[in-house]
């Protein structure tokens, strides 16, 4: 998809969009069940533990309930259930009266890339799960995980050598750019959580959390950070259940040792 293309496509979904819900989040730690999609994955299980640490109700989707189970989900007092984002009888069924959902898919390459692959998982299975949520009428929020970079083309950033080798990967970027698009056109409250390069360490381990605004933020010498914890992901995507202000925007986050503490009630201002 070229850069015009991008372009044009992100205006089309601007003008068939649905006017967007009001800003939206959750009256508290009480409001309802939070379904996580891609809840045995590396960011996932992160924000399993957060959200059952501050008392919510969590469902844990995942293709693999014994892994699920392994990895101690259940143990938190969340409820596993059997959810593929490319079978829609088993979403519908994961989502029933769900508040919120946060989406921490992405695809893993293996040798079923029939399935297994960016458009697959990253784009259309994203979209399985908006659908969903848009028809069961109780979704109150979408968090969804993406990565810097998915706007590249449009914003000049074509032949940065991150988004080149990232996008190689079966042009997964462009396919997380299409989800992003769906959703923003969905009518539903959202937030969209763009990361830096994942570090499987703590945050203090890899620096104080940045927040920035959409499309500033590339991965260059030059930017304030370049990688982030996942501890640090989960905890963004969860206080944005929670905070009315990160209501229908896209955030970029990254880290850095020298930058500022950040207060948690400074990340969505």
């Amino acid at each position: 998809m070229t850069a015009t293309l991008g372009s044009a496509l992100a205006m089309v979904i601007a003008e068939v969009a649905p006017a967007p819900a009001a800003a939206a989040a959750l009256s508290g730690t009480s409001d309802g069940v939070v379904l996580v999609v891609g809840s045995t994955g590396a960011t996932g299980r992160r924000l399993v533990g957060q959200l059952r640490a501050k008392g919510i109700a969590v469902r844990a989707g995942s293709r693999d309930l014994k892994k699920a189970q392994g990895l101690g989900l259940g143990a938190s007092g969340a409820e596993l259930v059997q959810l593929d984002v490319l079978d829609p009888a088993s979403i519908d069924a994961a989502m029933a009266g769900v508040t919120a959902i946060i989406c921490a898919t992405g695809f893993t390459p293996s040798f079923n890339f029939k399935k297994d692959n960016p458009a697959q998982v990253d784009h259309k299975g994203t979209d399985n799960l908006v659908a969903a949520a848009t028809k069961a009428g109780t979704v109150k929020k979408f968090v969804l995980v993406t990565s810097l970079l998915t706007n590249a083309k449009a914003v000049g950033q074509q032949d940065n050598d991150n988004y080149k080798f990232l996008n190689a990967l079966g042009g997964i970027l462009d396919e997380k750019l299409k989800a992003e698009l769906n959703l923003r056109g969905s009518g539903l409250d959202y937030t969209i959580v763009r990361p830096g390069g994942l570090s499987n360490e703590p945050g203090d381990k890899v620096g104080n959390l940045i927040v920035r605004g959409e499309d500033t933020t590339f991965g260059l010498d030059t930017d304030p950070g370049r990688e982030i914890s996942r501890d640090d992901v989960a905890a963004v995507c969860v206080e944005a259940l929670l905070d009315p202000r990160a209501s229908n925007r896209v955030f970029e986050i990254v880290s850095s040792p020298d930058a500022p503490v950040l207060a948690v009630d400074k990340w969505f201002v």
